[in-house]
């Protein structure tokens, strides 16, 4: 099934409420879209999603930034077909936060009924896209050592040259993809 992205709109409040909805059935928090390593809170602290929404424009417009905080994009990935939202990907502007060459530019979080399902490669592939056309350099991803399927994904996309980072209690598999090169 083919994907396409594109930033998150103030129209989308009941496509993000059935995905966080998906999440919360499974006792699970939503782990992208929230810029939640920016903000420090994930989207069910929020009261709606029109609050939500407000925080992440501002991120989006690097509005009233405090100290260690980036720019933040969200964007939804949905099929072309009938535009199902598979996905929530953050695109971090930039790498000044804590932890920030560690955790990298993207976060992505896929819906539970989707995953196992081969979206991950097709995301980080439009994720490469995106940064491209937002001419970045270099794009930094990473995943903790215990998600294999994380980096499988990665690597089919990233390659599987990566430097392993101690951070929080983990290992962060880290991956840089250098964008002036095409592949």
């Amino acid at each position: 099934m083919e994907l396409y992205i594109r930033k998150v709109t103030i129209f989308d409040g009941e496509l993000v409420d059935d995905f966080a909805r998906e999440h919360y059935a499974l006792k699970e928090t939503v782990q992208a879209g929230d810029c939640s390593l920016i903000l420090g809170k994930t989207y069910e602290e929020y009261e709606s999603f029109y609050d939500w929404f407000k925080e992440e424009e501002k991120l989006d417009q690097e509005e009233n930034l405090k100290k260690g905080q980036v720019g933040c994009t969200t964007y939804l990935v949905l099929t072309k077909e009938d535009d199902e939202l598979i996905a929530l990907l953050d695109m971090r502007h930039s790498l000044n936060f804590k932890n920030g060459s560690v955790y990298g530019h993207i976060g992505i979080d896929i819906r539970p009924t989707k995953r196992n399902k081969g979206y991950y490669k097709e995301i980080l592939k439009l994720s490469v896209e995106l940064a491209r056309e937002l001419n970045m350099e270099k794009l930094i991803i990473a995943c903790d050592y215990t998600n294999i399927p994380s980096k499988k994904g990665i690597e089919h996309v990233f390659g599987n040259k990566y430097q392993t980072i101690p951070v929080e209690g983990t290992y962060y598999l880290v991956y840089e993809k250098d964008l002036r090169k095409k592949g």
